[in-house]
């Protein structure tokens, strides 16, 4: 139940943690940013063999905060509200979707609303504003609970003095309110609204979670929907733990291998990168009417970029993350970066997304990247005991997935791993193994024969929904000039 909704103001010199206002030029575009702290009680739930919670602790105090970005003027509403479970996995509050669709939320008049997810991140918030974070509480009530012998040492899953399963009840109750005209309804000024949950990575486990356990109980949906449609991305259909002392993430369920079939009631899309293509498996797309989904694969790409673990973070969040005592550097030490341009197609998927929960149009179906089994013990991922590795072109990029320019006119062979400098594998940030000049000449002749081939390929990805028409210049020319900085003329 939540008791206060209070908002917390920005004094001069200081502003939220992860702020997107300064970063994203907010007053240019006619947007507003701020932090609310939402209190209440929320009960600690168990599960039962089919998934189903049962309350183990009830009326746990806790208080979390919300980022919220809105038009200024309401008029510019689009009706969406796009609730982001900010990843908690570095232990501190990641927006990664917000990173990577922030262009088309404001461009399209979305509310979005980021909300903590979990404790971890609360020693992060104090170090970097320790009076203004100080009234945040995720406080584990019971410490004589025994943690299993999975998550006790991992600091990600289990810290003794946080309670995660406080979220749940956090999340559901949220929902509820904006579907209200209550005066703590923090956007009741902009009236109805249709609600989207989307979360990156971890966060992509708290979606299959309320979708295997919360989203159907009569007692939840009894009036209307709890969401209108979810976008999860970088992840499986495995569930995060129901409560700090649950066993890590779940795989199985009466047989059925979570990770690979996901859908509900009301639409739901997963995107995926190559990072976790080898181990989310998904078995296929569904168009049933009490159970909708959608798999979109990209090839060429990986978890994280160039784009959005370093150019985004420039400037002032650098900063932030320096005071704080992170760094989310690439570690690789062969290629460059991976920079695979994939947020328009994440901006498509919401852009569908929306279509198909707010007028009945189905998303587009997309090809799978192509895999294979292998038991070469070199190989980086696996699934079910065995390796799983992509099937490659004669330039060693994935087949298969959503053609775009980058993977149709490659100008480099991108890999969803780095190798650093000890040895070691970076999993989740890729690398660009470029093409020399030479090679680039060879096979697109100029740079203007090469912007005709972009050019081509991204009209393809538009016409089959995959990049929106309005932002197809943009496509071409971040292609276009990646071609040109490696070397074609």
């Amino acid at each position: 139940m939540i008791k206060e909704m209070k908002l917390i103001p920005v004094k001069v010199g200081e502003h939220p943690f992860a702020s997107a206002a300064q970063r994203c030029d907010f007053d240019s575009i006619g947007y507003v940013e701020d932090e609310y702290f939402m209190s209440g009680t929320a009960n600690i739930y168990g599960e039962d063999t089919e998934q189903k919670p049962f309350v183990q602790i009830p009326d746990v105090p806790y208080t979390t905060r919300l980022l919220i970005r809105r038009p200024k003027d309401g008029a510019h509403f689009s009706g969406n509200i796009v609730i982001e479970v900010l990843n908690a996995t570095a232990m501190i509050d990641i927006d990664r979707m917000w990173v990577n669709s922030w262009k088309f939320f404001t461009g399209n008049g979305d509310i979005y609303i980021g909300i903590t997810s979990k404790g971890q991140v609360v020693d992060a918030l104090l170090r970097f504003n320790p009076e203004r974070y100080a009234p945040i509480n995720w406080n584990n009530p019971d410490k004589d609970r025994i943690p299993p012998e999975g998550v006790r040492d991992v600091p990600m899953m289990f810290m003794e003095q946080y309670e995660s399963g406080l979220f749940w009840d956090m999340l559901m109750d949220l929902a509820r309110l904006l579907r209200t005209e209550d005066a703590m309804n923090p956007v009741r000024a902009y009236g109805k609204a249709h609600l989207f949950l989307t979360g990156w990575s971890q966060s992509g486990g708290y979606i299959a979670r309320i979708l295997h356990s919360f989203a159907y109980l009569p007692e939840v949906e009894k009036d209307g929907p709890l969401f209108d449609g979810y976008l999860m991305a970088g992840c499986a259909a495995s569930d995060a733990p129901m409560n700090a002392y649950s066993s890590a993430f779940r795989f199985g369920q009466s047989g059925i291998p979570q990770g690979s079939i996901l859908g509900g009631k009301e639409p739901v899309m997963a995107v995926n990168t190559e990072s976790e293509n080898k181990y989310a498996y998904w078995y296929g797309d569904f168009d049933e009417p009490e159970f909708k989904f959608r798999t979109w694969q990209i090839p060429a790409s990986s978890h994280d970029t160039a784009y959005n673990l370093l150019e985004y973070y420039e400037g002032y969040q650098r900063e932030d993350l320096t005071r704080i005592g992170i760094t989310n550097a690439w570690e690789g030490c062969e290629g460059e970066p991976m920079d695979c341009p994939y947020e328009h197609i994440f901006n498509a998927a919401f852009y569908h997304l929306y279509n198909w929960a707010v007028n009945g149009v189905p998303a587009p179906h997309a090809p799978k990247i192509k895999t294979e089994m292998t038991y070469d013990t070199g190989t980086v991922g696996g699934f079910f005991g065995n390796r799983v590795r992509n099937v490659t072109d004669a330039f060693g990029n994935a087949v298969g997935g959503i053609r775009h320019p980058a993977v149709d006119c490659p100008t480099g062979t991108y890999t969803s791993y780095s190798r650093t400098k000890d040895g070691g594998i970076q999993e989740m940030f890729g690398h660009v193994m470029p093409f020399s000049p030479e090679k680039l000449t060879a096979l697109y002749g100029s740079l203007a024969n090469y912007r005709r081939l972009v050019t081509e390929s991204a009209d393809r990805t538009v016409a089959q929904g995959f990049v929106l028409a309005a932002e197809r210049d943009e496509l071409i020319e971040r292609i276009v000039r990646t071609g040109e900085r490696r070397g074609l003329r």
